[in-house]
């Protein structure tokens, strides 16, 4: 929903709207001039309670909706997530309907931020005396494995010369949103997590 937001000089004409006609009164009323900006004020701040109604837009009141919604919870890291991502957490967790389709995953997905994520099923791709000889060798465990393919850029660190000698030479991928989806992810099923090839070559 656009909200509509008037200027105090919109203010200041409504009111000269408001009064009587005639030549008692000045084309530039100093009190009116005084409580236009007032009124202007009043409705921006109106508009910024109604955006904290909204937990995709909320700032002032985020921690409160965070305590409601039990956030932060162990898929969140203390004091790196940003405030983006403290939106996308609380959208996740108070508009997506819950469920254990494919689309409620990806619904999850793209209020995480990642619209343009995929799945792939491994169900009924078990290796079978029929199979063609260059089929890969999945086993029947693999009907219970599903894929996240995530095709955009996600976290990524390269090791610096500040970057201690035990440390990867590159770490990528989400933790936050990983988390969650083994969260909701039903317990007899393995989930993978897929991500572009551009995040995860490194340079030796």
């Amino acid at each position: 929903m656009e909200l509509i937001t008037r200027t105090g000089d919109d203010y200041f004409r409504l009111l000269e709207n408001l009064l009587p006609r005639g030549p008692a009164w000045s084309d530039s009323d100093p009190l009116l001039a005084g409580i236009a900006p007032t009124l202007a004020d009043v409705e921006a701040r109106a508009h910024d309670l109604v955006r904290e109604t909204d937990p995709r837009q909320t700032v002032e009141l985020i921690e409160r909706w965070e305590a409601c919604c039990g956030l932060p919870d162990s898929c969140s890291i203390p004091g790196t997530e940003t405030l983006a991502q403290r939106q996308q957490r609380l959208d996740a967790k108070i508009n997506v309907a819950g469920g254990i389709t494919e689309s409620f995953y990806l619904s999850v997905l793209d209020s995480l931020g990642y619209p343009s994520a995929t799945i792939t099923k491994y169900e009924g791709m078990g290796f079978v005396c029929t199979s063609p000889c260059t089929a890969s060798l999945y086993s029947d465990e693999w009907n219970f494995v599903w894929q996240v393919n995530f095709t955009e850029e996600t976290k990524i660190s390269d090791m610096t010369c500040l970057s201690q000698c035990t440390e990867s030479l590159r770490t990528w991928g989400d933790t936050t949103a990983e988390c969650v989806i083994n969260k909701l992810c039903p317990s007899h099923t393995i989930v993978l997590f897929s991500y572009p090839p551009e995040a995860t070559r490194a340079s030796y």
